[in-house]
């Protein structure tokens, strides 16, 4: 595993809790491993490990992605969007919720598990979109949606036909 220097600690303990659970079952303590460096050469030196290394499932923006298929000499599963979801139920903390899909949308919008699609319990849509559709146009973000979510919005613009279901 290589993570990024923003989650370097964190990453650090991950594998230390994963290698002991490993071990414990009879695993070798190699089994799994971690680059504990955040120089960006150790990703060169990695990408050219392909008598070591069966895979590279790079996670990030699609620069990342570009850029680490182009450089590794051992195959690369890509992927250059998520189509991430974040669903409010109707039973949830508004509050909370408002910023969690806050920051899923507007902290890193490049990032491939930024979230693109919101979806809202019916029970608690007129509340929560009232006062998330505003944050999310002061914040820059152009907000789409249904005929439903437009009826509580009419200022934001409507889903792109391709991407409408029929109704049923």
């Amino acid at each position: 595993l290589k993570g990024g220097s923003e989650a370097f600690r964190t990453n650090g303990v991950i594998v230390d809790i994963l290698t002991d659970a490993a071990v414990e079952v009879g695993l070798p303590a190699t089994a799994i491993q971690l680059v504990r460096s955040t120089e960006r050469q150790s990703v060169a030196l990695l990408l050219q490990q392909d008598r070591y290394i069966d895979v590279i499932i790079p996670r990030g923006g699609e620069e990342l992605i570009r850029a680490v298929t182009q450089r590794s000499a051992i195959p690369v599963i890509q992927h250059f969007s998520g189509i991430c979801h974040t669903y409010v139920d109707a039973s949830a903390d508004l509050e909370k919720a408002t910023a969690i899909a806050f920051n899923a949308k507007v902290q890193r919008p490049w990032v491939c598990n930024a979230m693109e699609n919101l979806l809202v319990h019916q029970a608690v849509a007129q509340p929560f979109l009232s006062t998330f559709i505003p944050a999310l146009e002061k914040a820059g973000v152009e907000v789409r949606g249904c005929e439903r979510t437009q009826m509580i919005a009419p200022q934001i613009k409507a889903i792109q036909d391709k991407y409408k279901k029929e109704p049923q």
